[in-house]
């Protein structure tokens, strides 16, 4: 194998799909980068069997060849000579030559043969969406996902299809988020679950306007292709596999009333400085007439604001919460007022928009 490619462009991609290597493995191939020179392009590939990042670029193939070559190590290689023109050539199955700016370097590979090969969907089911949809639906509804491994499948995102919108679900037993998108041309039979890091690892990759995209999915596996980028995953399981979460849903409310995100939002958040360390900080909410009273103490001291809230339904409450659990929903939001809606005081409080449906959290209350 022998390739001349700009390091500038190299490095790039090479930072890209480095993401889908796996760190610490017991398979060190899965730690590699996989480089294949043919026709006038270089193609990269890393993959965890989780999920499997594909980035093509164009290289001056003087030989076709594949290599695999230590992944974190090459990235760092890379980005370090990325303002060279840089040539590869193969010395031998182990070992490979590297010129650029007038400097020479050998680096060991492995046997490409082992590298696993991606998986091919033949016959895929598909939809179709806006990349700047799918970007904010993944950021807006991962935030509920569960962070341990007790439940492996509320670790993903259900990805719940319908014949115009998706909806993104996540849950972790103390909330849940749903974020709805429009989608075109979808054939799916079922929605599918993906894993949360492979999405957001995908998404941050993804154009920032709104190319469409065309999502592909078959046995167990998501493929989105943008034709010099590919990135396939594993499937969690199936919409049947996750939680009905139509059910957890409440439809009664009997307290309900909208308030301004960012002065409720900093509010929590000065009330968390109290307890800095702590995950469960609580902070208590008294709803009476046009005002909201938030009050939260630790042993660093005590906090009560007052914030005006509007169109409250007249049902006074007094309900407690984990205070950084509200915040992390109105961080991801970015409407200026959200409606809050209780359906009593041991029971959840959903979140959402008052002029449109494209998001709901819900969140359970602190129990003593």
């Amino acid at each position: 194998m022998k390739f001349t490619c700009q390091g500038l462009e190299l490095a790039d991609a090479v930072l890209k799909v480095v993401k889908a290597a796996a760190v610490r493995s017991t398979s060190p191939i899965l730690e590699c980068i996989k480089l294949k020179a043919e026709d006038d392009k270089l193609t990269l590939t890393c993959t965890d069997l989780e999920l499997t990042i594909i980035k093509t670029i164009k290289a001056d193939v003087l030989a076709e060849g594949e290599a695999v070559i230590q992944a974190k190590f090459f990235a760092d290689f890379a980005k370090s000579i990325s303002g060279e023109l840089i040539t590869f050539s193969s010395i031998d199955s182990n070992s490979m030559e590297i010129l650029y700016g007038g400097n020479n370097g050998v680096i060991q590979c492995q046997n490409a043969e082992e590298f696993p090969k991606p998986k091919d969907l033949d016959n895929p089911q598909t939809f179709q969406m806006s990349s700047s949809d799918l970007k904010d639906l993944v950021y807006k509804s991962s935030v509920a996902v569960a962070q341990d491994d007790s439940r492996p499948m509320l670790r993903g995102v259900l990805l719940d299809v319908f014949e115009d919108h998706i909806k993104g679900v996540s849950l972790d037993g103390i909330r849940l988020a749903m974020v709805k998108k429009p989608i075109t041309n979808c054939n799916l039979e079922s929605g599918i679950v993906v894993t949360a890091r492979s999405l957001l690892e995908i998404t941050k990759l993804l154009p920032e306007d709104d190319t469409v995209l065309t999502i592909q999915t078959q046995t167990n596996h998501m493929k989105i292709d943008l034709g010099d980028t590919i990135f396939i995953t594993r499937l969690l399981g199936l919409k049947k596999d996750f939680i009905t979460y139509e059910k957890i849903l409440p439809t009664i409310f009997k307290t309900s009333f909208l308030i301004d995100r960012h002065k409720l939002y900093s509010s929590i958040e000065r009330a968390g400085y109290l307890s800095p360390n702590d995950r469960n900080h609580i902070i208590k909410l008294n709803i009476k007439g046009d005002n909201l009273t938030l009050t939260s103490e630790s042993e660093q001291g005590n906090l009560t604001e007052n914030i005006e809230i509007v169109d409250h339904d007249q049902n006074d409450l007094v309900i407690e919460f984990n205070g950084r659990i509200i915040s992390d929903s109105l961080h991801a939001v970015g409407d200026e007022f959200v409606k809050f809606s209780f359906c009593g005081e041991m029971q959840p409080c959903v979140i959402t928009s008052p002029t449109t449906d494209s998001f709901l959290y819900l969140v359970m209350p602190m129990r003593h």
